[in-house]
């Protein structure tokens, strides 16, 4: 299969620029020993260590949902230096990997539990791969030939940008028998695998904000149900299994196949199946947490930070939901404009099954704080403990990381303060000094207080009626 022109553009100087240094590079890569590359790529891995300061911080929030909320910098400072290292050597690896002979990739690459995977994916059954982006995933595209009895051998993935590098990546992948799929040419091709047979997989551990929202790694976020829903369509003839490739020595990788996900009976719609591939993603990642690719940000909050969920969503959080989505509502300075957000408080502490508020407020709005509904922590500022203390203190730090911050009163100094705890998305009023530095800005309403609000399903008229949103 060709792959798709219907979305190309012109390439522009910067991608001729681009693609000539990457075929550069990869000239340089094909000539060197794969263990070289895993050390040169260690050592690039300590430069970005050292120097990206941003990226340590996503790793460390990352970390602490997927191991464990508790760690602290003593522990923590070195699981981050591992899993970048390991990150930039395992990406430097995927590309010597595409261009690696067939006895070189034999001799590097083990192949675990082919026999079984083949089994299921022959005689018009389909296997559903679900992959997480860990290790040296790349390896996936190279073992097309061992599968000699099965008729397709297909997996998605997302175009580049850079219309010469897709190009050059697409050849590079489909070169040994693998079919590429984009997401943005539509699934007609990727469904027509699912009814007549084969083997496709899917990387299925990214964000997605236009996904089903569920617990992954007890934290919910933005999921894909595309295994779900292409299982579904296999018609009783699919099979889900996460394969993963995990790194077992300097230039060794095993990639791991034969682990087959089995639905619990009466698990049929498509956010079940999806909490069932998240569960058995877990389990694979979890085995060698590190080799996971943790410097970006798979926790995303959005303006939808309230999704749309129905009630057997709900419920399947609570089921499987470890960490709360965690919301820091500074008060306002003045008392009666305080008052004013008492509502709105109460809708965030609804508008989302795992939602947590805690409340930053100056000592005398504290017994007023206590005593709205939806309000989980109350945080004094202007005493001698610092907030940034406060909220470091075990009883609130184990709940894991912050996710939005309401920057509704309070000045730079607390800004500061906030901002080292790395909350990933920040609202407040437009009016506000550091409005400048917000993501989303609400403009105040010259009105009294809003309506009150009882169910989650009101919180966007809430929304509408307190403030008007402005991105």
């Amino acid at each position: 299969m060709e792959a798709s022109t219907d979305h190309k553009k012109r390439a522009g100087v910067l991608d001729h620029i681009s693609y000539l240094l990457y075929k550069f590079i990869c000239i340089l890569i094909k000539m060197t020993d794969v263990r070289a590359v895993a050390l040169i790529g260690r050592a690039v891995g300590y430069v970005v260590w050292v120097f990206a300061a941003r990226r340590r911080r996503i790793v460390a929030r990352n970390l602490r949902i997927v191991i464990d909320p508790t760690l602290r910098a003593d522990k923590l400072s070195s699981m981050i230096r591992r899993n970048m290292v390991r990150t930039i050597m395992n990406l430097a690896c995927s590309m010597k990997t595409g261009l690696m002979k067939e006895r070189e990739f034999k001799r590097f690459i083990h192949v675990e539990g082919a026999d079984h995977f083949e089994r299921c994916g022959s005689n018009g059954h389909t296997v559903v791969s679900c992959i997480p982006h860990a290790g040296n995933w790349e390896a996936l595209a190279r073992i097309r030939p061992i599968f000699s009895r099965v008729p397709r051998f297909a997996s998605m993935y997302r175009r580049l940008s850079n219309p010469l590098l897709e190009d050059f990546i697409y050849k590079s992948r489909t070169r040994h028998g693998c079919e590429m799929y984009s997401k943005e040419d539509g699934l007609r091709e990727v469904l027509k695998l699912a009814r007549g047979g084969g083997l496709l997989g899917v990387l299925s551990d990214q964000f997605t904000a236009e996904g089903v929202y569920l617990p992954y790694f007890g934290k919910v976020t933005g999921v894909t149900p595309l295994p779900a829903i292409i299982y579904k369509r296999c018609k009783g003839k699919g099979h889900l299994f996460s394969v993963f490739t995990r790194n077992t020595a300097l230039g060794h990788w095993d990639t791991v196949l034969g682990r087959e996900i089995h639905l619990p009976e009466g698990c049929t719609s498509l956010p079940e199946i999806t909490m069932q591939v998240n569960l058995a993603l877990e389990k694979c990642q979890n085995e060698h947490i590190l080799d996971g690719f943790w410097m970006h940000h798979r926790w995303k909050t959005y303006e939808q930070f309230a999704p749309e969920m129905d009630e057997d969503t709900c419920a399947l959080i609570r089921q499987y939901v470890r960490l709360p989505f965690r919301m820091i509502v500074v008060s306002p300075d003045n008392f009666e404009e305080a008052k004013l957000l008492d509502h709105a408080v109460h809708a965030l502490s609804t508008c989302r099954p795992d939602a947590q508020v805690i409340i930053i407020c100056p000592a005398e709005q504290e017994s007023f704080w206590h005593g709205v509904g939806g309000v989980n922590r109350v945080v004094l500022r202007g005493i001698k403990t610092s907030v940034r203390e406060q909220l470091e203190a075990e009883e609130i730090y184990k709940d894991g990381p912050f996710d939005v911050l309401f920057m509704f009163g309070g000045g730079r100094a607390l800004w500061r303060q906030l901002q080292s705890i790395f909350p990933v998305f920040t609202i407040g009023w437009e009016d506000h000094p550091l409005a400048r530095h917000f993501r989303l800005n609400y403009k105040r309403k010259e009105s009294t207080s809003p309506r009150s609000l009882h169910t989650r399903a009101e919180y966007a008229d809430c929304l509408k009626t307190f403030h008007n949103i402005e991105s």
